[in-house]
């Protein structure tokens, strides 16, 4: 049934993030609006990207150093625009978080700083780039700021320069920011922002506006309330067909197809692939392909199952590393010998120095040369672990072709699975985290304190850079290590399974 608007309440008030909620989709704004019950929970990884946008956010801040703070709360938007007033004018030449109101719209702008001509309006985002939505998000600011009376002379994103290496000790700020100016495309768009406002508050005052769902729930945000509008869907889904387009996944549900098991086995928009995945999980049979056994008994034993962790600071911890540069700091491997033992090795690093040197140096002790002098493979799961090394071998020139030698020796079963066996328990996927349970069912993420890798970075980061007590840290480094080793230990599983099934 479709969601009734409360007449007895006013219409809410628009903000920068409603706006920009209102252009990705009409039922998004007005879902936050009136039903914010209705919202998909927020996960620890999600919170961890607030807070470090929040941690990027006050650093920027000294970029333009010499400004004042509107401190309010977004619980006190009242407080912060008479702050503002107040600021103003005195003759506050820079001002952080500064609040304004404007055609029935209250922004909060990162930074503004006073120039002869007017006013610099700078946003500030965690990201390695500018992009599209942070110019809408810019024009809404400028939009309510000169309505308000402020004039905007320049508008600019300024995000985390990925070339910028860290040299040790305070951050060069002029390095590690970037400002793009985005001033022209403002522009641009101001004229269209009255429109986009009335639409938006005429819609608010109905009830709640239909959408299907589609690429638009996802771009350019994830959207908040996914859960709700796709609780509709079936066990296989039509969204879950393997990189389906979004128009097509609109024409299936116009046409009332909404799982998978109603998909038409010669439906024109899908592709040869597409068919085979609706095709097996229509009759509920795996398939195993006849190449699947060869390319399992080129695998001479013993067999190592190798698996990396990495970290990725948005702000550089160790000298001579960049914004988003990929640190591993874990690594798992199983190893399956020919009389059917599996033995355990793995590293963490637990210190707050730089990973990279102990993490390669154990992972050479563990994975060259065998004492028979045969190079026995190394099992990866999808290229990742194969990106890491190539990245570790340049920035530790001195134990490159060690580390490359370790190239030679991967093989990557996400790529035999994916060229040979389809499994309904898939889901159209070939993530571990699907593939694991269809094959294999005495090895499970379930019960772990830490179950994906998203979390699993989140905690890291915790343990080497939030001060936590020893207990703490303790507890962190036991889990990311069961964790891991559960990846490996399931990759030992599912190759013990694909190898009895081909037999």
């Amino acid at each position: 049934m479709r969601a009734a608007r409360d007449t007895t309440r006013p219409a809410p008030g628009l903000s920068k993030s409603r706006y920009q909620a209102g252009l990705q989709c009409p039922k998004r704004l007005w879902l936050e609006c009136y039903r914010r019950e209705l919202a998909d929970a927020i996960d620890e990884a999600t919170q961890a990207l607030f807070d470090q946008g929040h941690r990027v956010g006050e650093l920027a801040r000294e970029r333009f150093g010499g400004g004042v703070l509107v401190a309010e709360d977004y619980t006190r938007s009242a407080a912060a625009l008479a702050t503002t007033e107040r600021l103003l004018l005195h003759g506050a030449e820079c001002l952080y978080e500064p609040a304004f109101r404007y055609d029935g719209v209250f922004v909060r702008c990162d930074i503004l700083v006073r120039r002869p001509d007017g006013w610099d309006l700078i946003e500030v985002k965690s990201t390695s780039k500018a992009k599209p939505e942070h110019v809408t998000d810019c024009a809404i600011q400028a939009y309510v700021a000169q309505g308000f009376g402020l004039p905007i002379a320049r508008a600019y994103v300024m995000h985390l320069d990925t070339d910028y290496v860290y040299a040790g000790g305070p951050y060069d700020l002029e390095q590690l920011f970037r400002l793009v100016d985005v001033t022209a495309e403002v522009r641009r768009l101001l004229p269209d922002i009255p429109r986009e406002l009335a639409q938006m508050k005429a819609m608010l005052l109905a009830d709640c506006p239909e959408r299907t769902i589609g690429g638009h729930c996802s771009a350019p945000y994830d959207c908040g309330f996914i859960g709700h509008c796709h609780a509709f869907l079936p066990d296989y889904p039509v969204t879950e067909i393997p990189r389906i387009k979004p128009e097509v996944v609109g024409e299936l549900l116009a046409a009332g197809i909404y799982g998978i098991h109603d998909v038409p086995p010669d439906h024109p928009a899908l592709t040869p692939l597409q068919r085979t995945v609706c095709h097996v999980i229509q009759s509920g049979e795996p398939r195993y392909g006849n190449g699947l056994a060869d390319e399992l008994a080129r695998l001479a034993h013993p067999i190592h199952f190798l698996d990396f962790e990495t970290w990725m600071p948005a702000l550089p911890v160790h000298p001579g590393t960049r914004p988003y540069q990929m640190l591993p700091v874990q690594w798992s491997c199983h190893t399956l010998h020919a009389d059917g033992t599996i033995t355990h090795q793995e590293f963490l690093h637990e210190e707050p120095s730089d990973p990279r040197p102990a993490f390669a140096e154990s992972l050479l002790a563990a994975l060259e040369s065998e004492a028979t002098g045969v190079e026995c493979p190394i099992v990866v799961y999808t290229g990742f672990e194969n990106r890491v090394l190539r990245s570790l071998a340049e920035e530790l020139p001195e134990w490159a072709p060690r580390i490359e030698a370790l190239q030679t020796r991967l093989v990557d079963l996400e790529k035999m699975i994916r060229n040979h066996v389809q499994h309904p328990g898939f889901h159209g996927r070939t993530s571990l985290k699907f593939v694991l349970p269809a094959i294999v069912d005495d090895i499970s993420y379930d019960g772990l304190a830490i179950a994906n890798g998203a979390v699993a970075t989140r905690r890291y980061e915790a343990a080497i850079l939030d001060g936590l007590g020893d207990l703490q840290r303790r507890q962190i480094f036991a889990d990311l290590r069961a964790y891991c080793a559960v990846d490996t230990l399931g990759m030992v599983r599912l190759v013990e399974e694909l190898v009895e099934r081909c037999s």
